[in-house]
């Protein structure tokens, strides 16, 4: 995927991906779809909570403008939605600053991302342990770097 020349391509084939190691995990994944006026890259379900998914894998961080229309997107849906970003290049520091207070949403990166494909850590417990800190801060962001300073 990572030395696909058509960008959209690799999108899709990205949200492919995530679709199946998430359906690793149980998850149960639901693949891109289609409303009105929007396209949604995907959903699922953990711990009883529903998630829609926005994944990317751009050149560039993302910046507060796709957090912020990621944001509208999930308060469109009922009112429990909860949502996953995930950008294998990272965020930029605005975005994180902006949503460091209150988010529906918790985000990974390529880090967290390799970390799972890894098998440093299971995605289930980095989900864990993300929405317990964007519950307990606020933030949307915790690297996993940091979770495993705080395990050692």
């Amino acid at each position: 995927m990572h030395s696909a020349a058509n960008p959209q391509q690799r999108g899709r084939d990205f949200e492919g991906f995530i679709n199946q190691m998430f359906a690793l995990y149980d998850l149960e994944p639901r693949a891109a779809y289609s409303l009105d006026h929007e396209q949604i890259d995907g959903a699922f379900s953990f711990d009883t909570d529903h998630y829609v998914l926005e994944a990317k894998w751009w050149k560039e961080a993302i910046g507060r403008r796709e957090l912020d229309v990621f944001k509208s997107n999930i308060e469109r849906k009922g009112k429990n939605a909860l949502g996953l970003y995930i950008s294998m290049s990272g965020f930029t520091s605005d975005a994180l600053a902006v949503y460091s207070l209150s988010t529906p949403f918790i985000t990974m990166d390529g880090g967290d991302f390799m970390a799972v494909l890894d098998q440093r850590i299971r995605l289930d417990e980095l989900m864990r342990r993300k929405k317990r800190h964007v519950s307990e801060t606020g933030h949307c962001f915790l690297p996993v770097s940091k979770i495993f300073s705080e395990s050692d």
